[in-house]
C-alpha cells in the first residue's frame, strides 16, 4: 500500500461560528492522508506521475476550500476538503483522512487547539 501524507499545512482562515472569528480569522493546521489502492513497487519505480496522485493538486483543493469565506465549521471544511480529493482521485484511492486543528479558539481557558478528522 502507498500512503501519501500532507502533513502541518498551515492557513490563516476565516472558519468560526462567532461572527468575531469570521472577521479577525485564526491559524489552522490541516493535515491530510491519503491511503492509495494497491500499487506494486514496479509501478512506482517507473517513476511516472500517473501511477500516484499530485500531491501539488491536493493541496490547492485544500487551499481553495479554506479561502471561502462562508463556512462556519472546521468539520464542514474538513468534510469538504475530504469530498473534492475523493471526488478528484476516487479511481486511485481506498481512504482520504482530513484532520484541522484550530487554534486561538474563542474559549476561556487554556488549550492548544481543537481537532476534527473526517475520513472516507
Amino acid at each position: 500500500m502507498l500512503t501519501i501524507k500532507l502533513n502541518q499545512m498551515q492557513f490563516h482562515s476565516h472558519i468560526g461560528f462567532y461572527k468575531e472569528e469570521r472577521v479577525i480569522g485564526q491559524d489552522i493546521v490541516i493535515n491530510i492522508t491519503l491511503n492509495l489502492k494497491d500499487v506494486s513497487l514496479d509501478t512506482l519505480a517507473k517513476d511516472d506521475l500517473n501511477n500516484t496522485i499530485n500531491y501539488g493538486q491536493v493541496y490547492q483543493i485544500a487551499s481553495e476550500v479554506v479561502a471561502k469565506k462562508d463556512t462556519k465549521l472546521v468539520e464542514t471544511v474538513a468534510s469538504l476538503i475530504c469530498k473534492h480529493v475523493w471526488d478528484q482521485f476516487e479511481d486511485k484511492l481506498e481512504h482520504v483522512t482530513v484532520a484541522i486543528q484550530k487554534k486561538g479558539l474563542p474559549i476561556d481557558g487554556v488549550l492548544d487547539n481543537a481537532e476534527v478528522e473526517v475520513s472516507i
